[in-house]
């Protein structure tokens, strides 16, 4: 018994092949006393009969990494007496899946037969890149008159070092942080080791870059001796050049995301969208502008508006009632009511989408990066606060500027001019593929990474090994940083709270599948086995 489990248990670790099932099947026949039978070739048709009328029916392909399902028909005598092909119903079973989405979902499906359709995407043409749309790296990196240094702790911001392998190292003053790695730096981590990995041509081979690197929302407060890149800026005079956040993520999965939300706002035709305006989001101490809104809300059915959540108070109506105190202004009742969540894949079903400030200071908000692949028309709140695209937007091509003073008659005259809706829904796309698509991100940190290859000192950095760490085994030297997110992209929808992640299925008990296992080898047709093992799915 005990070489049966473990032949089992090495089964769900491996790849579940018809080559190893077949292996395994012989093994259990021998270990109960059986006679093994000789396994059959994996996924091959069985040959017709001399007195067949018709060819005998192909087996259906299987999901990748599933095996395929026999065909439905009863098995003479016991179907432990059966080549290993007969098992192929419960190979999903022996490898039990990490992603639980797709291989546990192709199980299922060879189990009934009916195997899943894979989920495919259609490749958009690459944009071409309008004019220098990164001609602010130009201009940054020509005020430096000598050779450019490399970064140093300091009290603001992370030190980021880039080592001539392409290696990643991240570094903090102490007296800040004890431990580099906060989310936001972890996560600009990895949308920088995508990014390098696809520019190895641009990264000197012998020698490091490195620059300071502010993420907060307010960007910089003060120029530095050192290259400082932003990821926003609560007013654009502020230091610095302004970089992607760490919100867009790796370029793949900025890609693959947007290609969901260009799929899901296609389906909803212009016609049969909300004529509403729809905004959601924290309620926080830089929040007045979204407070504003709350209480327009009260006097027009076109806004469906809300908060719903909270940043840097206990509750929504504390919140609320420091911010009316603050900026001695009201707030309606309705304003402290958290508001139900939307989903992005839902943003397409109202036909203006609203931007405004951050919550915690007031600064940028990373909503609007999300909206203009929704086929919507896109409304930003007047503000001061910059990323590094903003400055290529064109108000009534690309978007609508409105405030608490406009926006209610601005939505209405938008609604009586259909020429203008289909402008301004066709100039948020356009915008999006000139400067918003991942190629462009990629671009960006191009431009950048190469005016620091031909400019920045040739020695290499002095590191503070007391505050640095690193997310790459290639540089040993460096302590592990405190959280490193190796993530496929996916799982950043995950982390991001984009997606909600799907429960695990509970993974079986080796004794469990051990009995399985003996059960469906002891039926004594197939259908009889599959019933054993849909009986199974169902419990696990």
């Amino acid at each position: 018994m005990r070489c049966i489990r473990a032949a089992l248990v090495a089964a769900a670790c491996a790849a579940a092949q018809n080559e190893a099932v077949a292996a395994l099947v012989a093994k259990y026949k021998k270990s109960a006393g059986g006679s093994p039978a000789a396994p059959a070739p994996a996924r091959q048709p069985e040959p017709p009969t001399a007195t067949a009328t018709a060819p005998a029916r192909q087996p259906e392909a299987a999901p990748r990494g599933v095996a395929a399902a026999p065909a439905r028909q009863p098995v003479a005598g016991r179907a432990a007496t059966n080549d290993a092909a007969n098992l192929n119903d419960v190979v999903g079973l022996f490898a039990w899946p990490k992603k639980p989405r797709t291989v546990w979902a192709a199980a299922k499906a060879a189990i009934t037969g009916q195997p899943e359709a894979p989920r495919t995407f259609r490749a958009r043409p690459r944009p071409a890149p309008s004019t220098n749309i990164n001609d602010d790296v130009d201009a940054y990196f020509k005020k430096w008159r000598r050779v450019v240094p490399h970064c140093a702790p300091l009290m603001q911001g992370s030190c980021v070092y880039v080592a001539p392998n392409g290696g990643i190292v991240h570094a903090r003053d102490m007296s800040l942080a004890k431990n580099a790695g906060s989310s936001k730096q972890m996560l600009a981590d990895l949308q920088l080791r995508a990014v390098s990995a696809s520019l190895q041509s641009v990264l000197p081979e012998d020698r490091w870059v490195s620059w300071n690197m502010v993420y907060t929302a307010a960007g910089p407060t003060k120029p530095r001796p050192w290259p400082t890149f932003a990821i926003g800026k609560r007013e654009p005079h502020r230091p610095g050049l302004l970089m992607p956040n760490p919100f867009f993520g790796a370029p793949s999965w900025w890609a693959r995301h947007n290609l969901l939300q260009i799929a899901a706002s296609q389906k909803r035709s212009w016609a049969t969208r909300l004529k509403k305006v729809l905004y959601r989001g924290a309620c926080g101490p830089g929040a007045r502008a979204r407070l504003e809104l709350m209480n327009l809300a009260e006097s027009s059915d076109l806004l469906d508006v809300g908060f719903t959540g909270v940043d840097g108070f206990p509750s929504i109506q504390s919140c609320v009632d420091a911010l009316a105190k603050k900026h001695e202004i009201r707030a309606a009742p309705s304003a402290s009511r958290r508001a139900p969540h939307v989903a992005q894949t839902n943003y397409s079903q109202y036909r203006y989408l609203l931007h405004l400030p951050g919550a915690a200071t007031g600064s940028y908000s990373r909503n609007l990066q999300y909206l203009w692949t929704q086929g919507s028309i896109v409304l930003v709140w007047n503000q001061t606060a910059t990323e590094f695209y903003y400055r290529h937007l064109v108000n009534g091509e690309h978007y609508v500027v409105v405030d608490a003073s406009n926006i209610v008659e601005t939505v209405e005259a938008i609604e009586a001019d259909p020429a203008r809706q289909e402008r301004l829904r066709r100039g948020a796309r356009a915008f999006y593929d000139a400067h918003l698509a991942a190629p462009r991100l990629i671009d960006r940190w191009r431009a950048v990474l190469e005016a620091l290859a031909l400019r920045q000192d040739v020695e290499p950095p002095k590191i503070d090994n007391s505050s640095a760490c690193t997310c790459d085994h290639r540089l040993p030297k460096y302590r592990p940083c405190s959280t490193c997110l190796h993530l496929e992209d996916t799982e950043m929808a995950y982390f991001m709270g984009i997606l909600k992640k799907p429960k695990r299925p509970r993974a079986p008990d080796p004794d469990d599948v051990v009995g399985l296992a003996r059960d469906i080898l002891a039926a004594t047709t197939l259908e009889a086995a599959r019933a054993v093992a849909r009986a199974f799915v169902g419990q696990n």
